[in-house]
């Protein structure tokens, strides 16, 4: 575990999440063996505490996500907690996000009421002025995507 706390500072330490950082990440979800909730909460983390990532961070970001979200046909509640985070930890619910969020909801087995109302508020909402607990009071993202040339 305190390899993946080492992993994880030098990987925010500028803040950024950049190409050659991705495949950095990349190796370590893939020598981990099973996609599981606690690589779920490294990627997120990730996201959260990143001020600007990069396109190729988004590529591996969601299909990781899917895999463990799906793994078991159903959206449990500890999954919804990081789905949260994912969404609203920027004050901005970007299309990318709205887009895996209706990818989940059409794959699922199961759809519980919480999921339910989670994308729908989700996909109500202009994209900006969000956190965790509503309006954030800010119209700014915490980060920006940049696209690779």
């Amino acid at each position: 575990m305190s390899n993946l706390y080492q992993l994880h500072e030098k990987l925010l330490a500028d803040r950024k999440i950049t190409e050659a950082e991705v495949d950095v990440i990349r190796d370590y979800i893939d020598s981990n063996g099973q996609l599981d909730l606690e690589d779920m909460k490294f990627l997120v983390n990730l996201l959260s505490e990143a001020k600007e990532v990069c396109a190729d961070f988004d590529a591996l970001f969601f299909p990781a996500l899917k895999k463990i979200v799906l793994a078991d046909g159903q959206i449990r509640p500890d999954e919804q907690f990081f789905l949260l985070k994912m969404l609203y930890s920027d004050g901005v619910v970007r299309e990318i996000e709205k887009k895996f969020l209706r990818e989940l909801h059409c794959e699922a087995k199961e759809i519980t009421p919480e999921f339910e109302a989670l994308c729908n508020q989700a996909f109500a909402t202009d994209g900006t002025d969000w956190d965790v607990g509503g309006h954030a009071g800010s119209t700014t993202s915490q980060y920006s995507v940049h696209q690779s040339d």
